[in-house]
């Protein structure tokens, strides 16, 4: 165990402590001037001495956090911890002690207003579909089975048409059953027009495994224009989606600069390889003859020349 661990605790409290007498008073302040700038008031020896004497507890309590499991190293901290218990007379100490000592590995958990162990109380059952979902998340956060609901009643949530509730039901859907949940998250997206709505139902599309994103994924972007967006960034990182060159390179021939623009150019290396830069650029002549005419007259080019220019380059 290194030094700095096995130092008692209990010393950096008493140097604390004195720490009001060895600190050196306070300067007297210089003559005011005419219109004196505000400063602020040095702290007092006694808010210094506090200070110490609450960062030596914090430290102490911070080495507790390092020993999630019960091994030789921690049963000698600990131990070192209880024999500064024993012998301290100060309040505070003993206090800040007794809080880094609750976290040893090797004891089990205490009630702080008793001497029983602390006892699970099983929250009560929902009744409404909102406290059923908020019962069957806490169950999947415990590690339980699933148990609030069945898989059927949480399909049915996910129809309601209360958004904050629907999209719960997909997430913990998500949770139980990954297969069932992934098409009903693509139908969802390409339902959604609020940005904020599809970059919910786009990060829980991200979160299903792998092997099972692609299962009922359109063939081609659809919806409003967030949700088309949202598609093509998750194809551009999921194999599992098919993102086939009819479907993409409509959407390369805009000079327009939007989201699904921008996110179809960045599902290009999803598709295409160095043998299509001749494709590409033809999608793309519009673009880059308005970026040749503006170098021509000086000004900034399109904002999507660059992500296309560099994405051409770039392949492979």
């Amino acid at each position: 165990m290194p030094a700095s661990i096995m130092k008692p605790f209990l010393s950096l409290l008493l140097l604390a402590a004195t720490f009001a007498g060895a600190a050196e008073p306070a300067k007297p302040a210089a003559k005011a001037a005419a219109k004196p700038a505000a400063t602020k008031a040095a702290p007092t020896p006694e808010q210094l001495a506090a200070e110490a004497r609450v960062q030596a507890m914090q430290s102490m309590v911070n080495e507790a956090r390092r020993f999630p499991t019960a091994t030789p190293e921690a049963k000698a901290f600990f131990d070192r911890l209880r024999t500064e218990r024993a012998a301290a007379t100060d309040v505070e100490t003993r206090a800040a002690l007794d809080q880094a000592l609750a976290m040893d590995p090797a004891v089990d958990a205490r009630s702080p207003l008793g001497k029983d162990a602390v006892h699970r109380v099983p929250a009560p059952a929902g009744t409404t579909p909102e406290t059923k979902l908020a019962e069957l998340e806490r169950q999947l956060d415990l590690g339980d089975s699933a148990r609030a609901l069945t898989v059927a009643e949480i399909v049915q949530l996910t129809e309601s048409a209360d958004f904050p509730t629907a999209h719960r039901a997909l997430r913990l859907l998500r949770r139980v059953d990954p297969a069932t949940a992934a098409p009903l998250l693509w139908q969802h997206l390409a339902k959604l027009t609020s940005r904020e709505q599809v970059q919910l139902t786009e990060d829980e599309l991200l979160r299903l495994p792998v092997k099972l994103v692609g299962a009922s994924a359109p063939a081609a972007p659809t919806g409003a224009l967030a949700a088309k967006a949202a598609f093509l960034r998750v194809a551009a990182v999921r194999p599992a989606v098919v993102l086939s060159k009819t479907a993409l390179l409509p959407l390369l021939r805009t000079t327009a600069a939007n989201e699904v623009s921008e996110a179809a150019w960045d599902a290009v290396p999803r598709v295409f390889t160095a043998a299509d830069r001749a494709e590409l650029q033809i999608a793309a002549k519009d673009l880059f003859e308005e970026a040749a005419k503006a170098a021509a007259a000086k000004t900034a080019p399109p904002r999507l020349y660059p992500r296309a220019k560099s994405t051409i380059e770039a392949l492979r």
